[in-house]
């Protein structure tokens, strides 16, 4: 059952986008919690199909009460995989949604090991039965690594990161949520104005531990071919790695189309795999009602009729 407490950052900002409707194949690649997924279902006819995507094992049970719905179907795994054995048997898709946040379950789940603020294993894994978790790799990794992680997937910046990944080094084992969290506040403090720096270095290990970006990327490629003419992408992101991602994805295959986002197709002689849809934010009132929305940019393109590029 979807849980009340989840929020789903850019609901109806992200149903508009995606413009369900009718018989329409809509996926959504990052269930989490199931609300924009139980918003969609709203939109779509009898003949509609709505596939959700989540690689983490307790989604299942968060999806049991939309399996109900004959027009949806769940699948386990990670959304690159799952997306590319899509493309592989042929299906094809009019929308797909990406909403890059952690989900509130996941959060507040302190077993999970991702928030910085309730003491759990230093797991991080959005699949805990798969790969290493977060105290492998900072019980393992060089002081180097560990700097280029912090820097480049937590905008860290970069003396903070030095004096964190040495930080790191003196302590280990860290083996807590609270290990971590105490080797950042030890390395750098804590300035009352600019908040917990460990927000940031979990990211930053979160994305390195679960291979957010790669994974996007490979999904995004993977949507390219799935899309039908005129199908739509929406991704929400809420780090600066993932959104300049999304924009150079589509900024690569938007060309140097000039005609207005109004037309449909592409008449300019550009030959666009996608048109630039708009970037939006959420609205004053969401993130008065949830913080954690602050940081949302939602990208849109629609796939035209060009062929897939080179994957």
């Amino acid at each position: 059952m979807v849980a009340s407490r989840h929020r789903p950052v850019m609901l109806e900002e992200a149903v508009r986008e995606l413009e369900p409707s009718g018989g329409d194949v809509v996926v959504d690649a990052t269930f989490g919690g199931g609300g924009h997924s139980a918003r969609i279902l709203g939109e779509l006819g009898p003949e509609g199909r709505l596939v959700g995507i989540d690689r983490d094992p307790e989604a299942r049970g968060r999806a049991v009460r939309l399996l109900e719905d004959p027009r949806f179907s769940f699948e386990l795994g990670p959304y690159d995989e799952v997306l590319w054995r899509m493309v592989r048997q042929g299906e094809r898709a009019d929308a797909v949604l990406f909403d890059l946040g952690l989900s509130s379950f996941q959060v507040e789940d302190a077993r999970r090991g991702f928030s910085y603020t309730r003491e759990g294993p230093l797991d991080m894994r959005m699949d805990p039965g798969s790969g290493p978790s977060a105290a492998d790799f900072l019980n393992a990794a060089g002081e180097e690594e560990i700097y280029r992680v912090l820097v480049e997937y937590g905008d860290v910046p970069r003396g903070q990161a030095r004096r964190v990944a040495r930080g790191i080094l003196r302590r280990r084992p860290l083996h807590t949520t609270t290990d971590l969290e105490e080797a950042v506040r030890a390395a750098v403090g804590w300035a009352p104005r600019g908040g917990n720096p460990a927000k940031r270095v979990f990211q930053a290990v979160r994305i390195h531990v679960n291979d957010e970006l790669g994974g996007l990327r490979r999904a995004l490629e993977a949507v390219e071919r799935l899309l039908v003419p005129g199908g739509r992408l929406v991704v929400i992101s809420f780090h600066s790695g993932e959104d300049r991602l999304v924009k150079r994805f589509i900024a690569e295959r938007a060309g140097r189309c000039s005609c207005p986002p109004e037309l449909p197709v592409c008449v300019c002689g550009a030959r666009p795999v996608f048109r630039r849809g708009p970037v939006l934010r959420p609205s004053e009132q969401e993130v008065a009602q949830n913080p954690r929305s602050a940081s949302a940019r939602m990208r849109v393109a629609v796939r035209t009729e060009e062929p897939p590029g080179e994957a």
